[in-house]
């Protein structure tokens, strides 16, 4: 993803009433309506929700570009897929008169593809922190065992 195109996380100042009443509280310490804490509880959590859903998307893209540099069974399996497709798409060009819903399907095909395989590079790095979460709970038990 290009700097053009991420999210930058920026707190959203909400205008108040600035005038106080004579016997009001100082500012800060008015009383909210507890519908306010919920709303801005579940803002937070959209807020927080986006923020590790970016976090993860750029992680796995980094983690995914490393790999296709430094893997070479990974770079191998690359190069063999991109071969395979751009096969694919010459016959389907070679026979778009016969059929020409088939340079479409492989083009889908090829999209669907790497959406999949996203999303499985996706769930495999979060479940990698749950794990590590774990493992790190499992071996701080056992070392106070010792």
């Amino acid at each position: 993803m290009s700097d053009k195109t991420r999210t930058r996380l920026r707190p959203t100042i909400h205008g108040r009433n600035r005038s106080i009443p004579a016997a009001g509280p100082p500012p800060g310490l008015e009383r909210r309506r507890p519908e306010a804490g919920r709303e801005e509880g579940v803002m937070l959590n959209r807020i927080l929700d986006q923020a590790f859903d970016h976090y993860v998307f750029t992680r796995v893209d980094q983690i995914l570009n490393l790999a296709g540099t430094n893997d070479a069974g990974y770079s191998k399996t690359a190069r063999e897929v991109s071969a395979a497709l751009d096969q694919l798409l010459a016959l389907g060009r070679a026979l778009k008169a016969q059929h020409p819903e088939l340079t479409g399907l492989v083009m889908d095909f090829e999209a669907l593809t790497a959406l999949e395989s996203g999303q499985a590079a996706e769930i495999a790095y979060r479940q990698g922190l749950r794990d590590s979460s774990q493992l790190r709970q499992a071996f701080m038990t056992f070392l106070q065992q010792q």
